[in-house]
């Protein structure tokens, strides 16, 4: 024990972290099966990036090498990291027979973090007369003390049999169940005479926009049903797609319980042998209702071993997908209390709004332990006969991870649910309750008052609230400011209701105006033909009538010159740009670069472009850019998207908007900011940010991609609630628009008014002009800088 608090207070002292490296002599005995292990421990002040370097050639770049992260909590730590699941960035999987070496080391040097060991093992089988087989393609990562079953091992059976890989999209991949086979007619299992428990794991997890979605399934036995499934569409995305979006999150929560254990996504069942190999035989609406991931058969009389192995995975679990520490915790105390209160008359909460905007106000509430499910009254803001319509959302805990390709998961509140709130059976989680007040065009100045009330079992909460209507004509933004924007996708995998996510996309424009939102990137369609040349012109002037100021193609160009070729597709973005052009109304820009100079991208971008000048000269090219090598290529562009990755500063922005190019800042964090009062300091020519609906297979399990689910708006069982769940960022954005409208107004005012060309002066020296300074600003700030302007129109 001495000897262990001298390791601990050597590493605490040391002032560099370690870097292990395993060369490649150490390597010749990886195969498939084999695990990196690695221990360590982070006695830190934070969590730690540790990055594992896999090469498989001698002195790769970036793009040649695995480079895995994993995000390490504080404590002792172990990690294993299966070799056949190491691939390049651009999805290659590393040629085990040939790797050089593996270099671990942090991130970033932390005093406090030290490696202790990383090595090579290759796992024992699961026990005496277990039988596990772990399916998937070639090569492909296998679960310890499971053997690999592909399709060449003899013992499926099916016309489509097809491998399945889901791991290359995901930062880290639990290798039982992200590979399998799918269309398998029978598994024919070698097993000895004698009583089986067999266990099948069924779950295919999907990957970017697609989750297979299997209706009918059945898994026979000599003839025996064992294992029968029979949804509708609706009851499939009710009971699987939409399944954990009523979980909750609490402290206790794990990813291991949240999205690892899916014990409805497997099947146990009792067999007897006859020494003969068991036939199973699997029937289903599809390939996708044959597929299997895992079997597992054990001795009738030895049922642990499926108890050992699911407490092996969820160790992994915990130990590959982390939560870090909660920062809020229940009170246990039942109250409503304002986050901003009006100490100056005790009002509640008091807000200041003009005509034709929409106003916030936030509570905190807790329910404490009082049982049941709380219910919510609002009477209305009022003021004489008139009445300001109010909506409102209550927010849900939920986990994303710490940033994009993280593996650490964070609880945070800003999922805001519309409707019902939870039955509450313990003691409450703390939420906030965000009512947004619309103030329509017109409307007579002065203090509109009403009550937010919350009834419980026994006990009734009341808090008034104040919208305050200023007398002031807020200038309309002729800019485009919004988000990209995608079709719900669970509805097009259906084709009773396809037609609905038509529908969802209309009420999603529509909503995204109520909220001010004046530019957008649709979802237009691929005009491969006359009947989606025409769908895509019938979309375009729906935008028109919503008073959309300007819109972008970002998919239809770069699709249709795939299908087609470049000169091809010019020609038809040339006959739709003629429609344009008769019917008097703006086309939309044609994004034909993303990101040009990413590791690893292949763009069509140069031909296309070159294409389009020819044969399409009116067409407006966009490009989006993120890096300061994409430079080059601004003269290609009538806009360009930009990034800090770009380089996001004013100067920056100035130089791009050479030659009349327009400039969009796109995806910046700090929402708020960046599409109010930066984009006005900077005069940028736009704002969007991605995206309104992006979910990664399961759209409420951040594990299962590359990157968590991206959602502004997210799915639910009607395509037009009355209401849609929301991200926190989507209101972010209409308060941007709100402050870069004020600012126009004070802009205005200066030209008159001593006071305001002061404040105008002021705030422009005020707001910055470079990005860095900018993801720090704070809501509080941002605030005050509003409240600045709003004095002067009192």
């Amino acid at each position: 024990m001495k000897a262990w608090l001298l390791y601990l207070l050597a590493i605490i002292a040391a002032p560099v972290s370690a870097e292990l490296r395993i060369e490649k002599s150490s390597l010749h005995t990886v195969s498939e099966t084999s695990l990196l292990i690695i221990k360590g421990m982070n006695l830190s002040d934070s969590e730690v990036i540790l990055v594992i370097r896999a090469d498989d050639t001698v002195n790769p770049g970036y793009a040649d090498r695995a480079n895995i992260e994993r995000v390490l909590t504080k404590g002792e730590f172990e990690l294993q990291v299966p070799f056949a699941s190491m691939r390049t960035p651009g999805g290659r999987q590393l040629n085990l027979n040939a790797l050089e070496k593996i270099i671990i080391f942090p991130g970033e040097k932390k005093r406090g973090f030290a490696l202790m060991s990383a090595n090579v093992e290759t796992p024992k089988p699961l026990g005496e007369n277990v039988y596990a087989w772990d399916l998937g393609p070639v090569g492909s990562a296998i679960w310890p003390g499971f053997q690999p079953l592909t399709i060449k091992s003899g013992l499926l059976s099916g016309q489509g049999l097809n491998p399945i890989d889901r791991s290359a999209r995901m930062q880290a991949a639990d290798s039982l169940t992200i590979d399998g086979i799918r269309g398998i007619d029978t598994a024919a299992l070698p097993l000895p005479a004698g009583k089986w428990q067999i266990t099948f794991w069924l779950r295919d997890a999907g990957e970017w926009e697609y989750l297979p979605h299997p209706l009918q399934r059945e898994i026979r036995v000599n003839g025996n049903t064992v294992y029968r499934q029979n949804r509708s569409p609706r009851e499939w995305i009710e009971q699987v797609y939409l399944k954990r979006r009523d979980i909750a999150v609490t402290p206790n929560s794990n990813s291991w319980d949240l999205y690892g254990k899916r014990e409805s996504d497997r099947v146990t069942f009792n067999i007897t042998s006859d020494g003969e190999p068991v036939i199973i035989r699997l029937y289903g609406d599809s390939t996708d209702a044959q597929f299997v991931s895992g079997i597992l058969a054990v001795p009738a009389d030895n049922p642990m071993i499926l108890d050992m192995l699911t407490r092996q995975r969820q160790a992994w679990w915990e130990k590959n997908w982390p939560v870090s520490d909660w920062k809020a915790w229940p009170t246990g105390n039942a109250h409503l209390k304002p986050t901003q209160k009006d100490t100056s008359n005790n009002a509640g909460s008091i807000v200041n709004a003009a005509p034709d905007t929409s106003a916030l106000i936030e509570f905190n509430f807790e329910q404490g332990n009082v049982p049941g499910a709380p219910m919510v009254m609002i009477s209305k803001p009022t003021l004489g006969e008139t009445a300001l319509n109010v909506s409102w959302h209550w927010s849900q805990w939920s986990l994303t991870r710490t940033h994009l390709s993280s593996t650490l998961l964070n609880a945070n509140d800003s999922f805001l649910r519309h409707g019902l709130m939870p039955i509450n059976e313990g003691v409450a989680m703390p939420r906030k309750l965000v009512l947004r007040i619309d103030v329509p065009k017109g409307t007579p100045a002065g203090k509109y008052s009403g009550e937010l009330h919350v009834m419980m079992q026994g006990k009734s909460l009341k808090q008034p609230l104040t919208v305050s209507v200023i007398k002031a004509s807020l200038p309309a933004l002729s800019k485009p400011v919004g988000i990209y924007l995608e079709k719900p996708v669970h509805y097009g995998w259906f084709k009773d209701i396809a037609h609905l996510g038509d529908q969802a996309m209309m009420c999603d424009l529509s909503y995204l105006r109520t909220l001010g939102l004046t530019g957008i990137s649709p979802p237009f369609p691929t005009p491969y033909n006359e009947d989606e040349q025409l769908a895509f012109e019938k979309l375009s002037v729906s935008l028109n009538k919503m008073g959309y100021t300007a819109s972008m193609a970002y998919t239809p160009a770069k699709r249709l010159s795939q299908a087609i070729g470049t000169g091809n597709a010019a020609n038809v973005v040339a006959q739709l740009e003629s429609s344009y052009k008769k019917r008097l109304q703006p086309s939309p820009f044609w994004s034909i670069a993303d990101e040009p100079s990413n590791p690893g991208n292949v763009d069509l971008f140069e031909d296309m472009q070159r294409h389009f000048a020819m044969f399409a000269p009116t067409a407006k090219l966009a490009g989006h850019l993120n890096h300061d090598k994409d430079k080059a290529y601004l003269p290609m562009f009538d806009l360009v998207l930009i990034n800090d990755g770009f380089g996001a500063d004013k100067e920056d922005i100035e130089e791009a908007q050479a030659d009349e190019r327009e400039v969009w800042l796109y995806n910046l964090p700090n929402p708020r900011a960046s599409s109010g009062f930066y984009l006005w300091q900077t005069q940028a020519d736009g704002f969007l940010k991605w995206h309104g609906r992006m979910p990664t297979a399961d759209p409420f399990d951040p594990t299962d991609g590359r990157e968590f689910d991206v959602q502004f708006l997210y799915p639910t069982e009607n395509p037009c609630p009355e209401e849609p769940d929301i991200h926190r960022e989507l209101y972010e954005i209409m308060e941007g628009i709100v402050d870069y409208r004020w600012m126009l107004w004070l802009e205005q005012k200066a030209q008159t008014d001593k006071q305001a060309s002061a404040l105008l002066s002021t705030l422009q020296r005020t707001i910055p002009d470079e990005w860095e300074d900018v993801p720090g600003i704070t809501p509080q700030q941002l605030n005050t800088w509003r409240q600045q302007i709003t004095e002067l129109a009192r």
